[in-house]
């Protein structure tokens, strides 16, 4: 093999054009939602992807399978490949997940969000940014070096993993616990996960991840009887009306991240009851929180427990606070 020549690399890349479109489209035609997202994970679009991997003929390619029971192959794959360079001291690695989140209202949509439609020099579907332009850039740059039959500096790798949306357990955390010999403290990541339309921005830092469900039980009773009730919807709300607060708590602001201050925005809210004259017993909804570094996410989540415990006293609900994700 010889030496990299990056000019022949990105002109090879831009030859592959009808290629980034034909992957895209198989891609998005298998939405690969997590079973909290009512869908079956991630194995069809890791048997197109792993199909890929194969051709491009990689000296190590292993699949991790993470058990879940809630899927019906009962697993959750991780696909990770490796060629050699002309060093192994390092591997540079190249992370993308192959989850997406839901689409929607379709109605919100121009295009089908599970077809990858191009359109105006862009591919418009779910996943296709998110995060799928990772797995496809990833996989056409070794191509790329392997047609061109280019050895990089140093050994080179793919992980195309599960569960990125929802907290990693399946997907990268797992790996961590269970095969932690995959990767070696003098490799090096590199995560294509957001980024600006030239590929320029370079992310270095990312915020804590909070993400909050919220339950508060009271008692139902029928609209017309208010006061034979306690409504859990009235007390939520309250909730998150005082939540509000916590951009004035946490002000600061970092031009490292962009947006430059912590963030703390309700999000999902699951449905209660069926009909305009039931006040609700039960209400849930979620809150999405990225905190600075400058700030512990126990302490935001302390302020909001005795927010939470006034609400209750003033109310006479429960409000119980569960964390679906927390990455500090």
């Amino acid at each position: 093999m010889a030496g990299i020549h990056l000019q022949d690399v990105l002109s090879r890349i831009d030859s592959y054009r009808s290629d980034v479109i034909s992957i895209q489209q198989a891609l998005t035609r298998v939405p690969a939602l997590a079973p909290e997202f009512g869908g079956q994970g991630e194995n069809d679009k890791s048997k197109i992807i792993g199909n890929y991997l194969t051709d491009l003929r990689p000296d190590a390619f292993e699949q991790i399978r993470i058990p879940d029971s809630r899927v019906s192959c009962g697993y959750r794959p991780n696909l990770l490949a490796r060629w050699k360079g002309r060093s192994s001291q390092h591997t540079i690695w190249i992370m993308s997940h192959m989850d997406v989140v839901p689409a929607g209202e379709d109605a919100s949509w121009q295009t089908p969000p599970f077809e990858a439609v191009e359109k105006d020099g862009r591919i418009y579907g779910r996943g296709t940014e998110d995060n799928q332009q990772g797995i496809v850039s990833s996989l056409l740059a070794v191509r790329a070096l392997r047609e061109l039959d280019l050895a990089p500096t140093y050994d080179v790798g793919l992980a195309l993993v599960a569960d990125e949306e929802n907290g990693s357990q399946y997907g990268i955390s797992a790996i961590l616990d269970t095969r932690r010999d995959m990767f070696t403290k003098d490799d090096l990541i590199v995560i294509p996960d957001a980024g600006d339309p030239g590929g320029i921005l370079i992310e270095v830092a990312e915020k804590s991840i909070l993400w909050i469900r919220c339950e508060t039980v009271g008692k139902q009773t029928h609209g017309s009887t208010p006061e034979k009730g306690i409504n859990a919807h009235k007390a939520a709300a309250r909730l998150i009306v005082k939540m509000d607060e916590l951009y004035a708590l946490y002000p600061k602001k970092d031009p490292l991240y962009d947006p430059p201050v912590s963030t703390f925005e309700p999000t999902r809210k699951e449905p209660n009851v069926g009909s305009i004259n039931i006040i609700p017993g039960h209400d849930v909804f979620c809150f999405d929180c990225r905190i600075l570094p400058d700030y512990d996410p126990d302490a935001v989540v302390s302020r909001i427990r005795v927010w939470a415990d006034e609400i209750e006293r003033q109310f006479g609900v429960r409000i119980s606070l569960t964390f679906p994700q927390s990455v500090p």
